[in-house]
């Protein structure tokens, strides 16, 4: 197959740790043929979306692990595949990156989108889990300072909040009464009022740990725990958390069978959903991570049935993969 990368600049994505990497390298396992670009790189020309894409090769096995050669001018319908692997903000360029790739998809067919760019631009992370109430904390959305307040009231003196754009814990916040800080903190996440803000309830398991797990094609296939530092209310890796091995429970099972016909109707063929407890509290899309750490702790390739999840729609679309 032809699989098209949408990613971070390639000098910056972190060799030991990022996901996209093992998807591409994996790809040319199978002797696939592999092509990059950025972000910045999708255009259209008369109604035809286009890539300025770089034949990506393996590097030296040294400071580089991949090399490209010239970009060039290639039509999105050329592709088997595209990966839409930017890792977040989602801002304007993010939101019309999705419209051109949405173009590159009609009647007769397209490439295979991992994921729909259709389901990116409409379902943002923090919000598409609260279609599922009956699996989520206790929660409110709201800008008002005052409102939100009266939520960590009701729940007893303490909730947490986190901005609807961030991600890898920015923004998160465990907000307590009596905290002298509270008002500030929340006067900064909703830029005084203008931008909406999640509280949810706290859910003391966070402790123990806020449990990732990657569901390909709506089915769980492997997780990991990500366990916050003493010093930090935050369980994610980018801002220190501690990987560790997690098995699935009957809840864990639960929830998935419940989220997983959601996420195939709406064309999600990779998922990170994290679950905290019993609760279910976000389902990550845009670029979900979580491939090496659970190999590295004994959860085996995921990236090896991901590959053959999307070979497998392509041969479902008609269209050759050889």
């Amino acid at each position: 197959m032809r699989h098209l990368f949408v990613l971070d600049p390639l000098d910056r994505l972190h060799t030991e740790s990022d996901s996209s990497i093992v998807f591409v390298r994996e790809a040319w396992r199978r002797g696939d043929t592999v092509e990059t670009c950025e972000i910045g790189d999708l255009g259209q020309r008369d109604g035809v979306p286009f890539a300025r894409a770089a034949v990506t090769t393996a590097g030296d096995g040294g400071s580089r692990w991949c090399a490209t050669e010239r970009p060039r001018r290639v039509d999105l319908s050329a592709y088997d595949v595209v990966w839409m692997r930017k890792d977040p903000p989602f801002d304007s360029a993010y939101l019309f990156a999705t419209l051109l790739m949405s173009r590159a998809v009609g009647p007769a067919g397209g490439p295979v989108m991992v994921n729909d760019p259709r389901t990116l631009r409409d379902e943002n992370e923090k919000l598409f889990a609260l279609e599922f109430p009956e699996l989520c904390p206790t929660t409110l959305v709201s800008r008002s300072i005052d409102e939100l307040l009266a939520f960590r009231d009701e729940l007893g003196g303490e909730m947490v909040v986190k901005p609807l754009d961030g991600a890898g814990g920015h923004g998160v916040f465990h907000v307590t009464r009596g905290d002298r800080n509270a008002r500030a903190i929340l006067e900064t996440g909703t830029r005084n009022g203008t931008a909406l803000l999640m509280a949810q309830r706290y859910v003391p398991q966070v402790r123990q740990g806020d449990k990732r797990i990657l569901m390909i094609e709506g089915e769980p296939l492997g997780a990991l725990l990500r366990v916050p530092a003493d010093d930090d209310a935050r369980a994610n890796l980018h801002v220190g958390g501690r990987a560790a091995r997690a098995e699935l429970t009957a809840r864990d099972r639960e929830i998935c069978a419940r989220i997983g016909p959601t996420l195939r109707e709406k064309g999600v063929i990779l998922a990170g959903i994290d679950v905290l407890g019993d609760h279910l509290t976000e389902i990550n899309i845009t670029s979900p991570t979580g491939f090496r750490e659970i190999e590295r702790l004994g959860g085996g390739a995921l990236e090896v049935p991901l590959l053959d999840a999307v070979a497998s729609r392509r041969r479902g679309s008609g269209r050759a993969t050889s």
